[in-house]
């Protein structure tokens, strides 16, 4: 299992063969494309800011959703003149004030002043002012509301740990109200000129007029706008803000019926805000977030009822305290959870709640011990796994996550037959151990004899062993090594794979054997907690597989894998560029073009419109760890089935497994993503192998799809070049193939610009 010699790039060599060819129209085209982009992408900035601000009510960010929005607002032209002007200058003091450009793109910053300048609009109404005044005002109130947004979301998240949500707009409308209190009444007196309402039952007109309300639009025409908007971004965000506003409904039905006279019909923009946002945003949607925002909505609606009583006639009853009081509730309660259980928090940015789901329950399969210490096998030779997690001897209780290793010979056998009453002659015996990872030695007991064959030492349990805290996390003890067999000191710095010592049979151990455990504190005899092993290979009956990341079953034979140069070198040297490929099927002939680039952290991001693939150089492998796929790119699609691992080791004949996600057909798509967090993610094993020994040029693999059949290819064969990438990939049907060649090119800079 060793890998081959190391190997050089002849780069220059690969730059000369590329093809070229005369610009064509579309050659001409992109290159005018490529050269206006920067420029409109600078005029549209201020405006998809105001659209994400618009969507950030909805914690959603979507700048489409946000258009529709603003565009909502139409029914009242001085609601969108009022909150247009007020984000445009919000935008121009954050960069004025230098505040973090993020935060005023993604809309968090300026989501505040855009309702805030709504509520403006909204109570100047009812006033006497002139049109000079109450731009004044606008103004004053845009730049206040600023500044305590940017005060609030750097102190919210820091001592308190909460999302600011929409504080400074309650602050600076509730101000309004306490300020100009016969501005709001005559307001409330006006009528605002909204298209008459269809005849509907009235708890959907209830429900629309709530979606409404939350843009000072209580009608149910634009609630069925800003329903509509909400879609375009997430049908799972809007059926958990129905069903939050269900339990908040349920509540006041029976507050009603035990007597209570209050406005609890009029505030269910607080239900469904309260659910939607606990239901999709802030955890992954599921059945059990599903059943929060039902009861976010429950809680809301007793809030409802509480800040009625309490702020009765001052005007904030009607703010959305009663939201802001449920969320921080909630997520407080639920931090206290021991488990997570299935109520998982999103972690990360996905672009709508669906794309969160989808991710997690791939990652699921992909990556089931994600959130696990791993650690590398601590030897360099071929070893079997003698007892695993929870086995039947001394794995139990406390210490059951923990793994026993040996070297046996070809028959299975621990020594030599009939030398099995001579230490020296077990295989395992003096057997080098290796760092599992890089970290700092925390302990070292080196002094207990080793026990003759069939012995135990029960007053020293783990014999000569040491404990190594991982740079990563996690403290991993190593043990049962011989006498005076530890080479390294207490305090000690270690690298990964760095020669600790030697395997004995010291402790409570009969034979040889190298014991490995992760535990939960740096105590000896601590309890044990989960981990798994990295970059390792299996021996199987069909060859050898490489492992990212599992736990190994007793009687597996196992071995370290080793970095190939020359896999690594192909993988680790794409080129940034937009590659043309030619796409060939039953006679056919078309042409598709994607384009690599590289971000900030040096991740590839392949895409064509507005698809797009992540791929990431990790430890061992190249993985494509985020897809956005709508089923336009057919290439694209094959890539992410072909290739979701590359590991950077080879073996001869050596192949590994991995899961892609099914995309459902482009008809009914849409329907699929809705049900797809309840009703469960589609699935796809696949097994890789290389084809061909790598070489410095090209490296050819071949992917086998567990089930075939529709637009799911029985096998995919591709080459990976350095500096081109992806050079050529067919793909074999049960009727037909499909090659994609490449044809040109073009390198970029890491953000796709020309030099």
């Amino acid at each position: 299992m060793n890998s081959e010699a190391p190997s050089t790039l002849p780069v220059m060599a690969i730059l000369e063969e590329s093809t070229t060819r005369a610009p064509s129209l579309r050659d001409r085209a992109a290159a005018l494309g490529r050269v206006l982009r920067p420029r409109l992408e600078t005029l549209a900035a201020p405006l998809k800011e105001v659209a994400r601000a618009a969507s950030s009510i909805f914690l959603c960010g979507s700048w489409k959703a946000g258009a529709l929005l603003c565009a909502t607002l139409l029914f009242m032209p001085r609601y969108f003149v009022f909150a247009m002007s007020a984000c445009l200058l919000g935008g121009l003091m954050a960069r004025l004030l230098q505040l973090p450009a993020a935060m005023r793109k993604d809309g968090t910053l300026l989501y505040n002043v855009f309702l805030s300048a709504l509520a403006v609009a909204w109570i100047t109404r009812g006033s006497t002012l002139g049109a000079g005044a109450v731009w004044g005002m606008l103004v004053v109130v845009t730049v206040y509301t600023l500044l305590l947004s940017a005060a609030l979301w750097h102190w919210f998240p820091l001592r308190a740990g909460l999302p600011p949500l929409s504080v400074a707009f309650v602050v600076s409308f509730g101000s309004l109200l306490t300020f100009f209190p016969h501005w709001a009444a005559n307001t409330s007196l006006l009528d605002m000129g909204l298209p008459d309402e269809p005849v509907l039952p009235y708890v959907a007109s209830a429900f629309l007029r709530s979606m409404g309300t939350i843009l000072f639009l209580p009608n149910v025409w634009a609630g069925i706008a800003v329903m509509c908007a909400v879609m375009v971004w997430s049908r799972v965000a809007m059926i958990n803000a129905i069903v939050g506003y269900a339990g908040g409904i349920l509540v006041v039905k029976m507050l009603e019926a035990c007597g209570l006279q209050w406005l609890g019909w009029f505030a269910g923009h607080n239900y469904l805000l309260a659910g939607m946002a606990l239901g999709a945003v802030y955890f992954v949607p599921s059945w059990s977030s599903l059943a929060l925002a039902f009861v976010a909505g429950g809680v809301a609606a007793l809030h409802v009822a509480a800040v009625q009583h309490f702020l009765r006639g001052s005007g904030w009853e009607y703010l959305p305290l009663p939201y802001l009081l449920t969320i921080w509730s909630l997520l407080c309660c639920l931090r206290l959870r021991e488990k997570p259980g299935t109520l998982l928090p999103v972690a990360g940015v996905f672009e709508n709640p669906e794309s969160a789901a989808a991710a997690l329950a791939l990652a699921e399969h992909r990556f089931p011990h994600r959130h696990e210490t791993h650690v590398l096998l601590p030897t360099a030779r071929e070893v079997t796994v003698t007892q695993g997690f929870d086995d039947k001897l001394s794995h139990r209780g406390e210490w059951k996550h923990a793994l026993d290793f040996e070297v046996h010979d070809a028959a299975g056998n621990a020594c030599p037959p009939g030398c099995d009453d001579n230490l020296s002659r077990y295989y395992t015996q003096g057997l080098e151990v290796r760092a599992p990872g890089a970290g700092e030695i925390l302990r070292v007991v080196d002094g207990v004899a080793d026990n003759a064959p069939g012995g135990c030492n029960f007053a020293s349990n783990w014999g000569n062993h040491l404990i190594l805290r991982l740079d990563y996390g996690g403290i991993v003890k190593l043990a049962h090594f011989m006498k005076n067999g530890i080479l390294v000191k207490t305090g000690q710095r270690v690298g990964a794979g760095e020669l600790l010592g030697y395997c004995g049979n010291s402790g409570r151990s009969p034979v040889p054997h190298i014991h490995l455990h992760n535990q939960a504190s740096a105590e000896t005899g601590a309890p044990t907690a989960p981990f798994c092993l990295t970059n390792f290979f299996t021996r199987t009956d069909h060859g050898v597989r490489w492992n990212f990341a599992s736990v190994p079953k007793v009687g597996a034979r196992i071995a370290p894998a080793t970095v190939s140069i020359t896999v690594l070198g192909t993988l680790a040297h794409f080129a940034p560029g937009a590659a043309t490929y030619r796409i060939s099927s039953e006679g056919s002939v078309a042409y598709e073009t994607i384009t690599t680039t590289l971000d900030e952290s040096g991740r590839y991001l392949i895409r064509r419109g507005g698809e797009s693939l992540t791929l990431v150089l990790g430890l061992h492998a190249l993985q494509i760890t985020q897809s956005s796929l709508s089923g336009r790119s057919q290439l694209l699609r094959l890539i992410s089935l072909a290739m979701p691992t590359v590991p950077f080791a080879y073996q001869s004949g050596m192949n590994w497994e991995d899961c892609v996600a099914l995309q459902p057909k482009q008809h009914g798509r849409a329907l699929a993503g809705v049900f797809a967090p309840y009703a469960g993610h589609d699935h796809l094993r696949v097994s890789t192998r290389h084809a061909l020994h790598p070489t410095p040029q090209r490296l050819h693999l071949t992917t086998t799809m567990a089930e075939a059949g529709g637009d799911v290819p029985r096998e995919i064969e591709f080459t990976i070049e350095p500096i081109r990438g992806l050079t050529c990939l067919t793909a074999h049907f049960q009727d037909h193939d499909v090659v994609f060649t490449q044809t040109d090119f073009t390198p970029t800079l890491p953000n796709g610009d020309l030099e």
